[in-house]
This record gives C-alpha cells, sequence and structure tokens, in this order.
C-alpha cells in the first residue's frame, strides 16, 4: 500500500510540474511574442513616419521654389492681377483646410499602411497650407504696397489740376488788373468795349474760381486717403523655412513618441548591439571555418611535398655506430606480443616494470620500488608514466609472468636489444625493461630542429635506447616488428619505434579529403633501409577520441609529448 501510494504521488507530482514548466512557457512566449508585435509594430510605424517627413520636406521646398517663383513675378503686376491670385490661394486654403481628417499621430498607432498613407497625406496638406499662408500674407502686404502707389499717383495728378487751376485763376486776375489799369473809366461804363471786356474776364474768374476749388479740395481728399493707405513695398518673397518645419510638429512629435516606446522594448535594446557585432562575429566564424581549411591544403599541398623530396633522417650516422640488426620473427610472420608473456630473470640482471603488468613471480626474488626510470631523464621518465617502478632481482634464475591485466585489448611483446644494437623508441609504450644490475641504463636523446620532417612530424627529440637490455613493450591489439627493406610506411600514430640504421622520413598521406576531415593524418611514417627493422601497435589508441570534451586538452598533450619524442 505505502508503495502504491508513493508511486501515485510522484506521479501527480511529475505532471504537476510539467503543467507549471508548460504554463511557464507559455506565458513567455505570449510575452516574447507581444514584445516582437510591438517592437515590429512600432518600428514600422516610425519609418513609415520618418519617410512621411522626409517627403513632406522634398514637397514643401518644390511648393517653396515654385510659390517664390510666382510670387516674385508678381512684383510688377498691377493691382488687378494680385488681387486675382489672392483670391485663388485663398480658395485653395478653404479646400484644404475642409480636406483635414481626425489625427492619427496617437499611440498606439494604427496598422503601418494606413498609417503611412495618412501621414503622408497629413504632412502632405499642412506643408501646403503652410506655403500658402506664407503667400497669402505676402500678398495681402504687396496688394497694399500697390494700392499706397496707385493712391500717391492720383494725388499727384490733383495736386497737378490744382495748380492749373489755380495758375488760370492768378493768370484771369491779372488780366482784369490790367484792364482796369488801361481803361479806368470805360471799364466801369456800361456799353464800352472795356467794360463788355472785364465782364466776360470776371465771369471766366467766377468760373475758374469754382475750378480751383473744385481742384482744392479732391487733392486735399485723396491726401488725406494716402496717408491713411500708406505702406512700403515689401522685400522679394522667400519662404520662412522654420515656420515651415513647424508645420510638421505633429509628425516630429510622433516619431519621437515611437522612437520612446522603442527605446523601451528589451527587443530594440539588444537588437543594435547584436546588429553592430554580428558582421564580425559572421567573419570569425567564417575565418574559424576557412582557416583551418586553408591552413591544412597549405601543408598538404606545399609543405608536405617539400618534406617528401628532402634527404631522410638518419639516428645511426649522427651517432656514428653500426648498429646490429634486432632478430626478425620466422619468414611470414611479424606478430612478436602476446596476451602475456614469460620471462627468465638471470642472476645479476634487474627488472623494472610497472606493477599492474607483473602478474606474477617467485618470492625468493628482491622487490623494491624504484620511483624513476632514469634519473637522467626525470621528465621523460614522469612523461612517459615510468614512475614507482617494481624493481625485480633474484640471485637464482626466476621465471617472472608479465600481463597487462588492466586493459583486456593491450597485448605485451619482448624486444631483445643485443649489445652494440640501438633502438629509437618512444617510451610511451614500454613499460618495463631487463638490464644488468651493474650497468647503468644506456639511454640517450637527439634533437633534430633542423629537419623539415621533424617539424612536420612535430617529433623534434629522438629517444634511443642501446643494448644490452630487454624491452617490455605494450600495444593496443598486438605489436609488430617488421624489415624495412626497400621502404615501408606506416601510421605515425601507431610507430613505437625503429632501428638506428633505418632512414626516417615522412610519406604524405595517399588522399586530401581523409586528411581534411581528420579521418587521417597528413603525413605517415616511411622507413628505408635493407636491414633496419621498426616496432609498431596494432591499433593505436592515443589522440583517437574526436568529439570528447576533453579531446583538445588531449590533443594538445599529445603534441607536446610529441616534441620530446614520448
Amino acid at each position: 500500500m505505502r508503495q502504491l501510494l508513493t508511486a501515485i504521488l510522484r506521479f501527480l507530482l511529475r505532471h504537476a510540474l510539467q503543467f507549471a514548466l508548460f504554463i511557464l512557457i507559455l506565458l513567455a512566449g505570449r510575452l516574447l511574442l507581444a514584445e516582437w508585435r510591438a517592437y515590429s509594430a512600432g518600428s514600422e510605424a516610425v519609418v513609415a513616419l520618418r519617410l512621411a517627413a522626409n517627403g513632406a520636406d522634398r514637397h514643401g521646398a518644390g511648393l517653396a521654389g515654385a510659390a517664390t517663383a510666382r510670387v516674385n513675378a508678381l512684383q510688377t503686376a498691377s493691382h488687378t492681377a494680385i488681387a486675382a491670385r489672392l483670391a485663388q490661394v485663398q480658395a485653395q486654403l478653404t479646400t484644404l483646410r475642409a480636406r483635414q481628417q481626425p489625427s492619427l499621430f496617437t499611440l498606439p498607432l494604427p496598422d503601418t499602411n494606413t498609417l503611412a498613407l495618412h501621414a503622408q497625406d497629413e504632412a502632405a496638406r499642412r506643408v501646403e497650407i503652410e506655403v500658402l499662408i506664407q503667400e497669402a500674407r505676402y500678398l495681402t502686404a504687396l496688394q497694399a504696397a500697390v494700392s499706397g502707389a496707385d493712391a500717391r499717383q492720383t494725388l499727384a495728378r490733383l495736386h497737378a489740376d490744382h495748380v492749373r487751376a489755380y495758375a488760370a485763376l492768378q493768370n484771369n486776375l491779372r488780366q482784369r488788373r490790367q484792364l482796369e489799369a488801361q481803361h479806368p473809366l470805360a471799364a466801369r461804363l456800361p456799353g464800352s468795349d472795356a467794360y463788355a471786356q472785364l465782364s466776360q474776364l470776371e465771369a471766366q474768374g467766377q468760373r475758374l474760381r469754382d475750378i480751383n476749388l473744385q481742384a482744392y479740395e479732391a487733392w486735399t481728399t485723396q491726401r488725406a486717403r494716402t496717408s491713411a493707405t500708406h505702406s512700403a513695398r515689401p522685400a522679394p518673397f522667400t519662404i520662412d523655412e522654420q515656420a515651415l518645419a513647424g508645420a510638421l510638429a505633429p509628425v516630429q512629435a510622433a516619431i519621437t513618441a515611437g522612437e520612446g516606446q522603442l527605446a523601451r522594448n528589451w527587443i530594440a535594446r539588444w537588437r543594435a548591439p547584436v546588429m553592430d557585432v554580428a558582421p564580425t562575429a559572421a567573419l570569425l566564424v567564417l575565418s574559424a571555418m576557412l582557416l583551418p581549411v586553408a591552413i591544412k591544403a597549405f601543408f598538404y599541398f606545399v609543405l608536405a611535398p617539400v618534406a617528401a623530396r628532402l634527404p631522410p633522417l638518419s639516428i645511426a650516422r649522427t651517432l656514428q655506430l653500426n648498429a646490429a640488426s634486432l632478430p626478425l620473427p620466422p619468414q611470414g610472420e611479424s606478430r612478436i606480443s602476446a596476451v602475456s608473456q614469460g620471462l627468465l630473470l638471470q642472476p645479476g640482471q634487474r627488472m623494472l616494470i610497472h606493477p599492474e603488468y607483473l602478474q606474477s613471480s617467485p618470492v625468493s626474488t628482491h622487490k623494491r620500488t624504484q620511483w624513476l626510470l632514469d634519473w637522467r631523464f626525470p621528465f621523460t621518465s614522469l612523461a612517459a608514466g615510468m614512475v614507482a617502478l617494481t624493481r625485480l632481482e633474484s640471485s637464482e634464475p626466476a621465471s617472472v609472468t608479465i600481463s597487462a591485466s588492466d586493459d583486456p585489448l593491450l597485448e605485451v611483446a619482448i624486444v631483445h636489444l643485443p649489445a652494440g644494437s640501438a633502438l629509437v623508441f618512444q617510451p610511451r609504450g614500454l613499460v618495463g625493461l631487463i638490464c644488468d644490475a651493474d650497468q647503468p641504463l644506456a639511454i640517450s636523446s637527439h634533437w633534430r630542429l633542423g629537419s623539415l620532417h621533424a617539424w612536420l612530424t612535430l617529433q623534434l627529440r629522438f629517444i634511443v635506447f642501446r643494448g644490452p637490455v630487454t624491452l617490455i613493450v605494450r600495444g593496443c591489439r598486438g605489436v609488430r616488428l617488421e624489415r624495412a627493406g626497400q621502404g615501408r610506411s606506416i601510421s605515425q600514430s601507431a610507430t613505437l619505434g625503429f632501428t638506428t640504421d633505418v632512414l626516417y622520413s615522412t610519406l604524405r598521406s595517399e588522399t586530401f579529403i581523409p586528411y581534411l576531415r581528420g579521418q587521417q593524418a597528413l603525413l605517415n611514417d616511411r622507413f628505408d633501409g635493407d636491414n633496419g627493422v621498426y616496432l609498431y601497435e596494432e591499433t593505436p589508441r592515443h589522440g583517437k577520441h574526436p568529439g570528447k570534451v576533453g579531446s583538445w586538452f588531449e590533443g594538445f598533450t599529445d603534441a607536446i609529448l610529441k616534441i620530446f619524442g614520448i
């Protein structure tokens, strides 16, 4: 019953947690979708408003240029022409103002298409109204100036009429005085010629006096009217750019409000920084994809063929010795390893071996710990794992069984180096050795910094073991010993060692695509020499774990160990 309740509670709890997780996912998705829709609508609205503002600016510039040319052409026009154009402007203003629509410059903004069309129409309408208002204002001032000029011309004409009337009246008075002075009596005597002339002059004078009075009154009346309507002619017409820009103030306010709303959207806040670094990131990704290909192609098609044409390395020539050949297996056989090997430890010999490889030994043997394989090469001993070794010595022949008890895929091989022989060997494959107890272990290292073969394979240091010594070697799935002959090629990762009389060089892998995909190494080891032999394991495992988390670190450490010949 208790188990049933526990199972039911676990079932309910698991599904309750799933239910809560689904709720959180749906809420997060809804919030994200809402933010994205708000950002998309806001950004589209701001873009539409900016396009409308830019279009209105260009439209206003065109209207301003046309209005300037049209109004300045009326500077010398008549009062009637100016009045006719002013009436047209007033009619256009009435039509535009009657076409006004409800403002859409509010938040939240409508859909993008509606907003774009309305914004363009409204912005263009506001600009046209502002240009026409400025044109009407100027035409009114110009009309007043033209009216003032006409009044002044009329005043001058009336003043000239008054002057002429007054001159005619004065001339009449002068003629009458002359006649009275010449005929003082006859001019007063009725029926005389002088009296008739004087009467005619008096009648003409009365008429001239009336004409002069009428001319004077018309002149004074026009002078009063001219003083009341006096207005200077305005300067040439120009558009007030500040007022024209002010006509688009609602559009700019809507743009500012939209940008403020976008600034509060977290998608907009992240979009700009991401877009700024996106090209650089794309270039980095592209270089990360293409640079390894370019480097591999350069190594494969340039450096590797150059290295293949260089002379091979000869360790024996450097050591100036004639190495004795190692004993080979029977004809047709090269496998020298087995799951376990039996050795006979003679008196006067010592065995150094990893404790996990020592399967059985006589109880009469003397055992103790030797911390390093060779104190002259502490780094090599540590890097190769040849530390904390078991040292065996016996006063009588002792049979010792060696086996790889920690890994079922490993096999053990025994390699006897007779006196005078030398073997270039990588200590990573060494698990133990047997040598004379009273003789130091003969190990030497040799650097090859001037060889392109060494640099391409990153094996700059070669470690040489000299006989007499017996090496206990391990190898995955087996160890083989073969004669170099006229040239043999094997994978570098499989090579364990070769005799010093072997000519060592590198050979480019046969196909490029497997090398590019990391399925093959760039170079294989090549061994030449009639009497030389080389040693390799059948299935190398070091550096063969692509895709694992620590593979890059493993590859780095393998490269370092390879440089030191380990």
